[in-house]
C-alpha cells in the first residue's frame, strides 16, 4: 500500500473514532480525544508545529502563536499523523513541522501530509461540494483550509478545473 492511500485509511479510521462527518473538522479536539495535549506555543519563525512524546507522558503539540488559524489547523491535523503512524507506546520522539515539511523528500512527511489533508478535507464531503458546483473558495472556508490546501487537495482527487 502506497503512503498516500495508508494516510488516506487512518484519516477515515480516526476521523470515524473521534469525529463524525461534520466540517469543519476541529483536529485539535481529535487530539484530545485520543489523549494528546494541545498547546499554542513561540516557536521559531521556520517551525510551524511539533508533537513531543516522552516516556510515560501524554503526547504534547506545539503550534506556533503566530500561525494563521488554518495553518494551525492544518499543522495540528499533521502533528496528529505523526502520533497515528508513530503510535503512543512507551517511547520517545519528537517531530518538528517547519519548511522540509512540504518538500516531500521524507516518507513520514508525506504521510503526515497526507492524513492532514485527508482528515480535514474528507474526500465524500470533498466529492459532494465539488459536485454541487462550490467555488474553491466557498470551499476552503467550509472546511477550514488555505486556498494552497484546498486545490492540492483536489488536484489530488483529480477534481481540481
Amino acid at each position: 500500500m502506497d503512503v498516500k492511500t495508508e494516510a488516506t485509511n487512518k484519516a477515515q479510521e480516526v476521523l470515524a473514532a473521534h469525529w463524525g462527518e461534520a466540517i469543519p473538522v476541529d483536529p485539535a479536539q481529535i487530539a484530545r480525544k485520543m489523549g494528546i495535549e494541545v498547546a499554542s506555543a513561540q516557536l521559531d519563525p521556520d517551525v510551524a508545529g511539533a508533537i513531543e512524546k516522552r516516556h510515560g507522558h501524554p503526547a504534547i503539540i506545539y503550534l506556533s502563536a503566530g500561525d494563521h488559524p488554518n495553518r494551525k489547523r492544518f499543522t495540528c491535523a499533521h502533528e496528529v499523523g505523526h502520533f497515528v503512524r508513530n503510535g503512543n507506546e512507551n517511547f520517545e520522539y519528537v517531530d518538528y513541522r517547519d519548511g522540509t515539511a512540504s518538500m516531500g523528500i521524507d516518507e513520514d512527511e508525506r504521510f503526515a501530509n497526507a492524513f492532514a489533508a485527508a482528515l480535514l478535507m474528507p474526500e465524500r464531503e470533498v466529492r459532494r461540494l465539488h459536485g454541487l458546483g462550490m467555488p474553491e473558495g466557498e470551499m476552503c472556508g467550509a472546511f477550514g483550509v488555505s486556498e494552497a490546501a484546498m486545490v492540492n487537495r483536489l488536484k489530488n482527487l483529480n477534481l481540481y478545473r
